[in-house]
């Protein structure tokens, strides 16, 4: 038999293709510089969201028109569906311009939600509402990232349509009852309608949105959303609502100027009289709706109350609420927690305490308590935590520990509804 024939040797791939020119390197290069800046602006909005709350419902407006803009763009220019092959020149700049301004939409959203949402939250391990703080940061990273959001979420509609859709319900469930008055349960309620529907139509056709298969498609979305939010309503926090100082007292109220009860991490089961709990909170042009006190011990439920708002001076209303004396159980040593709901269910902050037998030891770190072995105190015993912090630590330190002076009058207590 002949030799065969030798095959003839082809070159690597990556030898038939020529290097990138020194000016598409350097591009490349100020691009990733681009996302370095686009990064440091967005902690700049992060900033002004915290410190510039009197201005959010102006921002958020300007933001729905944003969101608005982004979806007729995306819809129409700049989505994979809508590129050609034989794309001119003003197109393909019309093309980069519009993507350039969708990023920059991304980030003012992301970034400006992002502190709204992790002040509202209760940073504690008893709570599991502070989730949708850093999925909201880790988009915001994300969309400074030029390339990646270029060259991978853009150009894959489901995946842009999903952090669309968490844009979209993150400033509805904020917008709503910062500027249209809503309480933070409707407002939640809505943006869970609305944002499978918006959803659907950035992702489809409105023939494939609205056939019948499209049309079960969404409407199943939609149901199952707002189950989920509806039932899972303590786990999204009443943003932009949050709680800044919590603290718990008891005894007589000798001060006639108090707002905020002295705060205590550890009581004595024989001092419980005139038991309260106050809460500082801070929303926006004002809290939306009522609001109810859950007294708890070793997790079983011992009182539910709507607190009164106590006059004091200053913007941010303090409310108050006295546990029943008839409801403290016979045998109240244990873990309390007085956990500040909204009306609808979401949790806004709960502070955490301790209560000791009467012929208990001090604990470790108070006055008159035994040194520990080492010769140094432990710190408290008791945490607190409010929303927008963790309140837990050594010594006093606590959230909402400091009471808020001025303005007199005894707060009275309402049963809240079960």
């Amino acid at each position: 038999m002949a030799p065969a024939a030798e095959e003839e040797e082809l070159p690597p791939a990556d030898a038939q293709q020529p290097p990138p020119s020194r000016i598409r390197w350097i591009l490349r290069k100020l691009w990733w510089l681009h996302s370095g800046f686009a990064l440091s602006f967005g902690v700049g909005v992060m900033l002004f969201a915290r410190s510039g709350l009197k201005y959010a419902d102006k921002v958020m407006v300007a933001l729905l028109g944003s969101w608005l803009l982004m979806f007729i763009a995306f819809r129409f220019i700049v989505g994979p569906t809508n590129r050609r092959e034989d794309e001119k020149l003003i197109r393909k700049g019309i093309r980069v311009a519009t993507n350039y301004i969708i990023k920059q939409f991304y980030q003012q959203m992301f970034f400006f939600l992002t502190p709204l949402y992790a002040s509202s939250a209760t940073w504690s391990l008893a709570s599991l509402n502070w989730w949708i703080a850093p999925v909201l940061l880790v988009c915001a990273v994300i969309s400074t990232l030029d390339l990646v959001f270029d060259n991978f979420i853009m150009e894959r509609r489901l995946l842009a349509s999903a952090m669309y859709g968490l844009a979209m319900f993150g400033v509805l469930n904020v917008m709503l009852p910062l500027a249209g008055g809503f309480d933070h349960l409707s407002g939640l309620a809505i943006a869970a309608i609305a944002t499978p529907t918006s959803v659907a139509l950035l992702s489809f056709s409105v023939k494939q949105v609205l056939s019948p298969q499209g049309a079960l498609l969404t409407v199943t979305l939609t149901a199952a959303l707002f189950g989920a939010v509806w039932f899972g309503r303590a786990v999204i926090p009443p943003a932009p609502l949050a709680m800044p100082e919590t603290s718990v007292g008891h005894g007589p109220a000798t001060n006639p100027y108090e707002c905020l009860p002295p705060s205590k991490h550890v009581m004595r089961a024989h001092q419980l009289d005139k038991l309260r709990c106050g809460s500082l909170l801070r929303e926006p042009g004002g809290v939306k709706e009522p609001i109810v006190h859950v007294w708890t011990l070793d997790g079983r439920e011992i009182d539910r109350l709507v607190p009164t708002r106590v006059p004091c001076d200053g913007k941010d209303p303090v409310f108050v609420s006295y546990v029943t004396p008839g409801r403290i159980p016979r045998d109240p040593t244990g873990a309390w927690v007085c956990t500040t709901l909204t009306d609808g269910g979401q949790l806004v902050g709960l502070r955490k305490f301790k209560v000791i037998a009467a012929d208990a030891p001090p604990p470790e770190g108070a006055p008159g308590a035994p040194a520990a072995g080492n010769g140094s105190g432990s710190g408290g015993v008791g945490s607190g935590s409010a929303s927008g912090g963790v309140g837990s630590g050594s010594g006093s330190g606590s959230a909402g520990t400091g009471g808020v002076r001025g303005g007199s009058g005894s707060a009275g207590t309402g049963r809240a509804g079960r």
